[in-house]
């Protein structure tokens, strides 16, 4: 059985979750959501999931030449489960880094809701948050 993986406003992030997704012993798989979800919300769009299969077979077409339709489809949305930053978030962090820098404050911020919401992007900001704390420099 081929495996057909499409995903829609998921970054770096997401050509790694197709990468693994198409690999999976399962049924094909297509993410959807991110700024795309949230626009269609703002715009009042009911979001049915003949709306999501839609889009989501339009998707198939487009980035993967992909023009029948697939024998089945199951659809489940699970809103508000990948983070998504806000604009300036980044410079809301370094100023958030600064005052705990400058007041000497015991804590250290590390996971998904600072500087990356992928696996690898979690891992890593504890490995750097135990690098600080130890007081050593991480590797890169």
């Amino acid at each position: 059985m081929a495996r057909t993986v499409v995903v829609l406003g998921g970054g770096i992030s997401g050509l790694a979750a197709s990468y693994h997704l198409s690999r999976a012993p399962c049924p094909p798989k297509v993410m959807l959501g991110g700024s795309w979800l949230h626009t269609l919300e703002a715009r009042g769009a009911v979001l049915s999931q003949e709306l999501l299969q839609q889009q989501a077979q339009e998707a198939a077409a487009t980035q993967l030449g992909l023009k029948e339709p697939p024998s089945h489809c199951l659809v489940h949305l699970h809103k508000n489960c990948i983070p998504q930053y806000t604009l300036g978030h980044w410079q809301k962090l370094e100023a958030a880094m600064q005052f705990l820098a400058s007041q000497r404050l015991p804590l250290t911020l590390a996971g998904a809701s600072y500087e990356g919401v992928a696996v690898n992007d979690c891992i890593e900001s504890g490995r750097q948050a135990a690098a600080r704390v130890l007081g050593s420099v991480p590797n890169s």
